[in-house]
Formats: C-alpha cells, sequence, structure tokens
C-alpha cells in the first residue's frame, strides 16, 4: 500500500508537470497579457506546481500546510521558500459585515469612529443600491471631492481596488492588504488558516494573543481539511495564494500566484491573479 501511495504522487506530480504546461500556461497567459515568459517566470511556475501538488497529495503526513508556513523546495538548482494560503483563511471584502471591516481598520491604527466611516464606504462601493450608508459615499460624494472615478456599485474585482474607496490611504491599505481576499465568497473567515492581520480583526483579540495563536498553530497540522474521497472534487473550486520567494540573478524574487482549484486532472487550477510584490 505504501508503495502503491508513493507511485500514485509521483504520477500525480508527472501529471501536473505535463498538463500545466498547456493548461496552467493558458491561465498564466491571461494573467500576464502578452508578457514574454522568462526564466524567472519558469521557476515560478514549478515551485507553483509542486505547491498544487502538495495540496492534493493523498497522504496527509504530506500535504503542505495551506496557513501561510514556509516550505523549501529545490528547483533546477534554485532554492525556493514557498508557502500555501488558504484564501478561507482571510476577510472577503464583498462578503464581510461592516463590523469586521470596521474591527480590521481599527486593528490597523484607526480610532473607531473612523473605522466606522470607512467601514461604511467599503460597504457603499461594493453596493449596488442608491442609497448611501450614514457615514458611506455614492457617486456624488465622489464628483464633489473631485475625483476623476465613481464607485463601481459591484463587487470588487480585486483587492487593490480597495485603493481608490475614498479615504483609504497607501499605507493603511497596506497593513490591511494581508488579511484580505475576493476569494472566498464567505462573510467569516478560518481563524484556524487565517493570517496575523486577519487574527487581530477579531473582537478581543491583541497582537500578543494574535502571537500566541500562530505559535500554537505551528505545532499542528494546517493542511486543507480533507479528510476522505476524491481531492480533486473535494477542493473543487476552492482558492489558495501561493507566495514563491527565492534569488535569481542576483536578485530577491518575491511572487505571488492565487489559483482556483478545479477537479480536472488534466489541468488542475486556474490562474486568478498573478503579481509581483
Amino acid at each position: 500500500m505504501p508503495i502503491v501511495s508513493v507511485l500514485w504522487g509521483l504520477g500525480l506530480l508527472a501529471a501536473i508537470s505535463l498538463s500545466l504546461l498547456w493548461g496552467g500556461s493558458m491561465s498564466y497567459g491571461l494573467a500576464h497579457g502578452s508578457l514574454e515568459v522568462s526564466g524567472t517566470d519558469t521557476l515560478v511556475e514549478a515551485g507553483l506546481n509542486r505547491a498544487v501538488a502538495g495540496l492534493l497529495d493523498s497522504l496527509p503526513e504530506r500535504r503542505w500546510r495551506v496557513d501561510g508556513s514556509p516550505q523549501i523546495f529545490e528547483f533546477d538548482g534554485i532554492t525556493m521558500r514557498i508557502s500555501v494560503q488558504d484564501e478561507l483563511g482571510k476577510i472577503d471584502l464583498n462578503q464581510a459585515e461592516p463590523t469586521l471591516l470596521a474591527s480590521l481598520l481599527q486593528s490597523a491604527g484607526l480610532d473607531s469612529p473612523a473605522a466606522n466611516d470607512l467601514a461604511d464606504k467599503i460597504v457603499d462601493w461594493r453596493t449596488a443600491l442608491p442609497l448611501r450608508r450614514v457615514n458611506g459615499a455614492k457617486e456624488q460624494d465622489y464628483r464633489a471631492a473631485g475625483l476623476s472615478y465613481r464607485p463601481r456599485n459591484g463587487p470588487f474585482q480585486s483587492v487593490d481596488e480597495l485603493l481608490l474607496v475614498m479615504g483609504m490611504t497607501p499605507a493603511l491599505f497596506e497593513r490591511i492588504k494581508p488579511a484580505l481576499t475576493v476569494y472566498s465568497g464567505r462573510p467569516l473567515f478560518d481563524q484556524q488558516l487565517a493570517p496575523r492581520e486577519a487574527l487581530q480583526a477579531l473582537p478581543g483579540m491583541t497582537s500578543q494573543n494574535a502571537e500566541a495563536a500562530l505559535a500554537l498553530r505551528s505545532g499542528q497540522q494546517i493542511a486543507a481539511d480533507i479528510s476522505v474521497g476524491n481531492r480533486f472534487a473535494a477542493l473543487r473550486g476552492r482558492a489558495f495564494t501561493v507566495r514563491t520567494e527565492f534569488q535569481h540573478g542576483g536578485r530577491l524574487i518575491v511572487q505571488h500566484v492565487t489559483v482556483r482549484l478545479t477537479e480536472n486532472p488534466n489541468q488542475p487550477y486556474w490562474v486568478l491573479n498573478w503579481r509581483t510584490k
């Protein structure tokens, strides 16, 4: 039985590597437009394929953690530091209640009134209704502020879009960005998978408590919570961000690739977002 598991794992790695030369590169092309594939991109893609294989491994003890903990992967003489973050551990900009958004903003340094005001503006940005929340902002407010754009009045398409919301500053955005996603589709987040910035948004959570929770978690096996059945089917639709870091050509390369898993072994994922730190 162990031999069968090993052979299955090797077969999976081979299938992913071969299929993603075609399928993965198609979705990669959507994210990169006309950008030519470089040696660096090839290394990042190799790390990404290894991370996906780690997610789908049939043996629980070999599955990669999905709470942002780093793994070491050697490829073509390059040592990569790779981490996988389940997007279910983040706060969804399109689903979170205003109270959770305000709590996140307070944890990043805003006082309560300022946090509530900005939370209202975030909700107004994503809401189609023309009515403005008490401290929110709609089209007339953006016009009065002399801005050349208007709120989307629909779901955020990316976390970076938050920078357009009236009242959001680049410095504040950088502090809360690690806690945010647009891919979970849930109003709450999984605390067992959450990064530090999301944990600190919980009511009554201090930075010391968040650090203690992370330290406790480090001794546990935190893999995608699927114990039985076909992992391709069980993880279908789940989104994960793979962070790859390595030295190449005398430069530190840091890339973040967000993927959504499929049920198709020939094309295990679609690239949702590909960005450089």
